[in-house]
C-alpha cells in the first residue's frame, strides 16, 4: 500500500510540474502518431466520416449490379457460329432471283428442326422456309442446323444481305426517318435572273410535300414553279410527310448567274450629224461580249466603237452585253442625236426704234438695244417666222434667219402688247425644228 501511494505521489508530482508545459514532438514522432490516429478513426464507424463501413458497402453494391447485368446478357445473347461462304448462296438481282437450270432437292433430316433448306432447282440460290417466320428461317440457316451439299453451288453472298426490303417492308419504316435518294427533278439547275424553274415530286401520292426554295418561299405543292429573280446559289428541300411523320427529305442546288449591266455614253455630247465623227464610251459591267446597233442599219462587236452618219435622222442607238455565263442586258438610247449642237432661240420681248420702221435688219448695236426681234440660232439651213396679233391677224412673215421684226406694220408702230411667234426650218444636217411662242412688245 506505501508503494502505491508513493507512485500516486510521485504521478501526481509529475502531473504539476508538467501541467502547464509545451511539448512539442520531432516530426517524424508527429507524423507516425497522426497515421495510427487515422487508421484507427478508419477502422471505427462513423457516420459524418467516410471509413470501411462505407468501403464495404460500395464494393458489395458494385459486385451484386455486376452480376445482374452479366445474367442478363447472357440471356439475350446467342451464339451463332461462322457459316462457310459456300452454303450462304442467296443471290439477289433486284428484286427477282437468278433463274438458272434444275438442280436435285436436298432436305433436312433433323426432324426436331422444321426448317427445310433446299436448293430451288437454280445453281447457287438457297431459299429458306421457316414456320412462315422469314427472318428466324434465315438465323437458323445461317446457324448450320441444315445438311446441305455444298456441291455444285458457287453463290457469293450480295451487297445487301440476303433479303432486299419489300414495299410493305417500306411502308413499315413510315415512323422513322427515310433518304431513299433524290425525289427531286427540275426543269433547269441553273441559269439567269429572273430563273423560272419547274419542280416536280417523284414521291408521287405517297405523303404530302413541303418545299422551300431557300429564299424565304415555300409551297405545299406537288408540282410547284419558282422564280429566282436574285443572283446566287439557292439550296431547295422537299420533305416528304405521311400522317405527320417525316418520309423523306431531298434537296438540290439551283444556281441563279449574276447578270451584267449594260452602260454607254455618247461623245461628243451634242454631236452634229453627218458633220462629227461618234464615239461610244462603254462603262459596262460584268461583261465579256458586246453587240452595238447604231439605227442605221450597221452594227458592230467592238468594246468602244467609232461611227460616222451619213446624215441626219432619228437614231436610236442599242447595245446589248452577254456575261460568260451567257446572261444578258441591253440598254437603249431614243432618238440620240436630237439634242446636237446646232439650235434656234428667241427673247420674250423688245423695244421698237421710235423714230421708225428699220425694215428688220439687225445688228450688234441694235441688239444692246433690243429693238429688233429676231432669233439666236446656229446651223440653220432654211426658215420661216410669223408673228400674230392676239387676233389670230398675221402681221409678220420673214423667209430670212438675218432679217427680224421691228415692230412697225404697214408703216405703223404697232400698239404694245403680247404677240405671237412660230417658226419651222431645218438645220443644215437635215434635223428639223418647230417652235411658236409669245414676245411683248414694250415701248419707250
Amino acid at each position: 500500500m506505501k508503494g502505491k501511494k508513493e507512485d500516486k505521489d510521485l504521478r501526481e508530482l509529475f502531473r504539476q510540474k508538467l501541467e502547464n508545459a509545451e511539448v512539442i514532438p520531432s516530426p517524424s514522432v508527429s507524423t507516425v502518431l497522426m497515421r495510427r490516429l487515422g487508421r484507427n478513426e478508419f477502422l471505427h464507424f462513423n457516420p459524418a466520416r467516410f471509413n470501411i463501413w462505407y468501403l464495404g458497402g460500395i464494393v458489395a453494391a458494385g459486385a451484386a449490379l455486376a452480376i445482374i447485368l452479366s445474367s442478363r446478357s447472357g440471356n439475350n445473347d446467342t451464339i451463332q457460329p461462322q457459316q462457310p461462304a459456300s452454303e450462304i448462296n442467296e443471290i439477289v438481282n433486284s428484286d427477282n432471283l437468278i433463274s438458272a437450270p434444275e438442280q436435285p432437292v436436298l432436305q433436312n433430316a433433323d426432324e426436331n428442326n422444321k426448317n427445310t433448306v433446299i436448293t430451288d432447282r437454280k445453281p447457287g440460290v438457297i431459299q429458306s422456309e421457316v414456320d412462315n417466320n422469314l427472318k428466324g428461317g434465315m438465323n437458323n440457316a445461317i446457324r448450320g442446323n441444315n445438311n446441305v451439299s455444298p456441291a455444285g453451288v458457287t453463290g457469293t453472298m450480295p451487297k445487301n444481305g440476303l433479303f432486299r426490303e419489300s414495299i410493305a417492308d417500306k411502308d413499315k419504316l413510315q415512323s422513322g426517318y427515310r433518304a431513299d435518294g433524290c425525289l427531286i427533278e427540275s426543269s433547269v439547275t441553273e441559269g439567269c435572273p429572273p430563273l423560272r424553274v419547274k419542280f416536280s415530286s417523284k414521291a408521287g401520292s405517297n405523303g404530302t410535300c413541303r418545299w422551300t426554295f431557300g429564299d424565304g418561299g415555300y409551297s405545299n405543292e406537288t408540282d410547284p414553279e419558282w422564280i429566282f429573280d436574285v443572283e446566287g446559289e439557292y439550296e431547295v428541300t422537299l420533305n416528304v410527310f405521311d400522317s405527320n411523320k417525316l418520309l423523306s427529305v431531298s434537296s438540290i442546288i439551283i444556281t441563279v448567274r449574276p447578270k451584267p449591266k449594260a452602260l454607254f455614253e455618247i461623245s461628243p455630247e451634242n454631236a452634229i450629224i453627218p458633220i462629227d465623227e461618234i464615239r461610244f464610251l462603254n462603262f459596262s459591267s460584268g461583261a465579256v461580249k458586246f453587240r452595238w446597233d447604231f439605227g442605221d442599219g450597221n452594227y458592230s462587236e467592238l468594246y468602244e466603237p467609232v461611227h460616222s452618219y451619213n446624215k441626219f435622222d432619228k437614231y436610236n442607238v442599242h447595245l446589248v452585253v452577254f456575261s460568260e455565263y451567257g446572261c444578258s442586258d441591253s440598254l437603249i438610247v431614243m432618238n440620240a442625236f436630237a439634242g446636237s449642237g446646232y439650235f434656234i432661240k428667241f427673247p420674250n420681248a423688245f423695244i421698237p426704234n421710235p423714230t421708225g420702221p428699220s425694215g428688220g435688219y439687225y445688228s450688234t448695236k441694235s441688239d444692246e438695244a433690243a429693238q429688233v426681234f429676231h432669233p439666236v440660232q446656229s446651223g440653220v439651213a432654211d426658215y420661216q417666222l410669223k408673228i400674230f396679233s392676239k387676233l389670230g391677224i398675221l402681221i409678220f412673215e420673214s423667209n430670212d434667219v438675218n432679217i427680224g421684226w421691228d415692230g412697225y406694220f404697214k408703216g405703223q408702230l404697232s400698239e404694245s402688247g403680247v404677240y405671237i411667234w412660230k417658226v419651222r426650218g431645218n438645220f443644215i444636217n437635215g434635223e428639223p425644228f418647230t417652235k411658236m411662242g409669245d414676245v411683248t412688245l414694250l415701248k419707250n
